[in-house]
């Protein structure tokens, strides 16, 4: 072919490339605002699998630097669902008032509730719910795409993988929605009449399902809901639970809920948060997502190792599996065995002109393979070390609790969220009535189990987002956060209480009560602004206050 005749049919190839459409969401950047309901990922275990699921479907697409995502979050897994919405209308409005959204997608109940309330927040962008949490409902100005829970598989697979299972445990709560899911299984449950019996714990407090759970036989099951508060009201992330479930049980414990799936509960047919997230990403290319593929069995390898299950489905997906030697380096071994083929035909082309070449270049490939062994090791052994370091400088080594560096970091921590989110914040410090008895009658021995068991009452006896700490000697101090000064002296009276009622064994085996005694000190966001110093020494002086006038009780400041 003459060559320029060549050249002008490359160029023909080029203009007509040009002259295609661009895809519809290259022409201009996508704008998309999401709304998710739990919290940051850090807040929740749930939000963190939704960020996975989405960030990955994006990057398979490589279509992340095409679309303008804007992401919201309502913290309704640390101060409750009403809490999460107060204020939020307004600050949308504020934030995005120049912003032209093509589309607002919502993940769960608590961000479709609030969006779907409020039709005139910006008004005619399509709205997306998605995992909206609610049965039978469909918006009136936008599109639904529910994830139905399939109590017949999720309740199905317990005698399926443990037909030895004769009693199951149903734990939830008493919120309109975690009861639309203990009626579903209520449902099921007849079903399977013959083979299990079911009880239902959706009316106990914490303290009553862990001291229950850990009287649970052989023979027993747990089926956990994605739980969020006990019948005091004392609120907990769903995913805590499980592990202190896990931790106290001698059952199986199944769920319906992805991020439930912790090292220690089997899992089961769950909802799973990472597909929900990819589904967010298809709504985002304008794509049609897979609502039913968002449920499947999964399955924690080591629960299912522990409690001999069997007759795992073959489309099961495993976590926390142990992986072989050859499956964790795979790409290692196939490159290595790939560079070793290409070397040996070099080698055997050039052999007999480069023999010494070849012994030089074996030499130095041995010796980079053992130095980078050797940075390796060195750079494992620091981070561990580095770990173990900040672990002792931040927790108190007698009690397990935080330690005075620690909680001073976190009251200033705390200060600063105070008073940008104008929330109020208690600081209590207790201190153990007498304790100079106790060490000079029973021993330094008994002192330590003092020590031990005052630390493990005053933190057991706080809420997830509190914080308790060892500040020093027998004394200790307790901060709470969006706490006014009323709650914490209340807390502070139950916690008294709880330390009266202990018994610690001396050294001869007498019986030793505690008493102890607690200054409260509250940090207002419309007071005078504290510093971590002035908010310690206004609860010390009410614990001063308080052993002046006898000990054994609670003052405030």
């Amino acid at each position: 072919m003459p060559r320029q005749l060549w050249h002008r049919l490359l160029l023909c190839c080029a203009l007509l490339i040009l002259a295609l459409p661009a895809p519809s969401w290259a022409a201009r950047e996508r704008k998309v605002l999401v709304l998710y309901s739990l919290g940051a990922d850090s807040a929740s275990a749930w939000q963190r699998l939704i960020h996975k699921g989405l960030s990955a479907e994006l990057a398979d697409k490589n279509l992340t630097s095409a679309l303008g995502i804007f992401e919201e979050r309502f913290d309704a897994v640390r101060v409750g669902d009403e809490q999460a919405q107060a204020g939020m209308e307004q600050y949308l409005r504020t934030k995005y008032a120049h912003i032209q959204f093509d589309a607002i997608i919502t993940e769960n109940y608590v961000a479709a509730r609030f969006l779907s309330e409020r039709p005139g927040l910006f008004r005619g962008v399509p709205r997306h719910y998605l995992n909206h949490g609610r049965l039978n409902w469909q918006p009136p100005d936008g599109i639904a795409y529910q994830v139905q829970a399939d109590f017949g598989r999720t309740i199905g697979i317990i005698p399926q993988v443990a037909p030895d299972v004769r009693h199951v445990v149903v734990i939830g709560d008493s919120t309109e929605r975690i009861q639309e899911s203990v009626n579903g299984v209520r449902q099921v449950a007849g079903n399977y009449a013959r083979q299990m019996s079911f009880e239902y714990w959706d009316q106990l407090s914490y303290a009553e399902i862990f001291r229950q759970a850990a009287l649970l036989r052989p023979g027993s099951a747990i089926f956990l809901l994605p739980t969020y508060h006990d019948s005091t009201g004392a609120r907990r992330r769903p995913v805590d639970i499980a592990r202190q479930l896990a931790a106290t049980t001698q059952v199986p414990i199944f769920t319906n809920w992805e991020a439930i799936v912790v090292p220690g509960v089997v899992g089961g047919y769950v909802v799973s948060a990472e597909r929900i997230g990819r589904a967010i990403a298809k709504i985002l290319m304008q794509q049609p997502p897979d609502i039913a593929g968002i449920p499947g069995y999964l399955f924690d390898y080591g629960a299912v190792q522990r409690f001999h299950l069997q007759n795992i489905p073959p489309t099961a997906q495993w976590v926390n599996r142990p992986q072989s030697v050859f499956e964790q380096y795979l790409w290692q071994i196939l490159a290595g065995a790939t560079l070793i083929v290409l070397e040996g035909i070099l080698i055997s082309a050039l052999i007999v002109a480069l023999r010494s070449r070849r012994q030089t270049l074996c030499a130095l490939h041995d010796e980079r393979n053992q130095l980078e062994a050797r940075v390796l090791q060195r750079t494992l052994e620091l981070m561990v070390a580095n770990t173990k370091l900040e672990q002792l400088a931040t927790t108190d080594p007698l009690t397990g609790i935080g330690n005075r560096r620690r909680m001073t970091e976190q009251i200033n921590k705390e200060l600063e969220r105070s008073r940008r989110f104008k929330h109020p914040l208690s600081l209590l410090m207790v201190d153990i009535d007498h304790f100079k008895n106790v060490n000079d009658i029973y021993g330094h021995e008994a002192g330590d189990r003092a020590i031990v068991a005052v630390a493990r009452a005053l933190a057991g006896g706080m809420r997830n987002i509190d914080m308790a700490s060892r500040f020093g000697g027998e004394e200790f101090v307790l901060l709470m956060p969006e706490t006014d000064v009323d709650v914490a002296s209340g807390a502070a009276e139950r916690l008294r209480c709880d330390v009266a009622a202990l018994r610690i064994e001396g050294d001869n085996g007498e019986q030793i009560a505690l008493t102890v005694s607690i200054g409260v000190a509250a940090s207002l966001p419309e007071g005078p602004p504290d510093s971590a110093s002035s908010l310690i020494s206004r609860a010390d002086k009410a614990l001063y206050q308080a052993k002046h006038e006898g000990r054994d009780r609670v003052v405030s400041a």
